[in-house]
């Protein structure tokens, strides 16, 4: 389908100018490409707001008609809007010549409900988006893709796309749409949670370990074994290990 953007060039220029034109429902827009000069254009803010609602979901390829000219195939390369209230403030298009190869992002859109989705999977939609490259009058609006058929683990890549015509910037073993199977995230209570702390300790052995004495400890005890063997060596006088001698009293020498 052809989307027509009907436009008449400008000579006006300047902030002041371009705030007029905008007051008056006309939006600003240049046309550019190829070498060729730029053109600066206006049309009408409605008549362009109702044909973006139009290619929404669709390349952005429109056919120019400038002051009842023969259409120019172009591209609606930047759009700038005010940051406030989201309204157009201007366009830029680019123009493409019949045979040029070009960039763009062509839209994907999904048909059907997924087997695996009604097993319990999740859709997993990956590439919104395929950018591809050939000549303006080869890319496509849109991408249809049948997703009825994936089952848990299943994938669409954009193999399956079945264009061999285009040339894809993305590999073409990415896939553009998976059924995944969801993950179950068990989350445990915190009675649960302390109960198996205590069973678990309740199950290991207590280790004893035996404390090493201090210093201080350590040198009476070294003290403590040193009396000792003095005591020790004394024998029963404790006199140094040294047998005690008895004088005779002088009875016994007289006798």
């Amino acid at each position: 389908m052809a989307y027509i953007v009907k436009a008449q060039t400008r000579t006006d220029a300047g902030k002041g100018k371009v705030r007029k034109l905008r007051r008056s429902g006309s939006l600003p827009a240049i046309m550019y490409g190829h070498g060729d000069p730029s053109v600066m254009l206006t049309l009408s803010t409605y008549e362009f707001g109702r044909l973006l609602d139009q290619i929404k979901g669709h390349s952005p390829i429109v056919d120019v008609e400038i002051d009842g000219q023969p259409i120019q195939k172009c591209i609606i390369k930047t759009m700038q809007r005010n940051s406030i209230n989201s309204s157009l403030l201007h366009v830029d298009f680019q123009k493409v010549h019949a045979q040029e190869k070009v960039t763009m992002n062509v839209p994907i859109i999904l048909h059907g409900s997924p087997e695996g989705v009604k097993q319990g999977g999740t859709l997993d939609f990956v590439q919104r988006v395929v950018q591809v490259r050939a000549t303006i009058d080869m890319i496509p609006e849109h991408f249809d893709v049948e997703v009825g058929g994936l089952k848990i683990g299943h994938s669409f890549h954009i193999s399956d796309l079945n264009r061999p015509d285009l040339e894809f910037v993305l590999p073409v073993e990415s896939a553009i749409a998976a059924v995944l199977l969801p993950k179950k995230i068990v989350e445990e209570t915190p009675a649960a949670g302390a109960a198996a702390e205590a069973e678990a300790g309740a199950a290991q052995p207590e280790v004893l370990k035996e404390k090493k004495p201090t210093e201080e400890e350590a040198a009476e005890a070294e003290k403590g074994k040193g009396d000792k063997g003095k005591g020790d060596k004394g024998g029963k006088g404790g006199k140094g290990g040294k047998e005690e001698k008895k004088e005779p009293k002088k009875d016994d020498k007289k006798k």
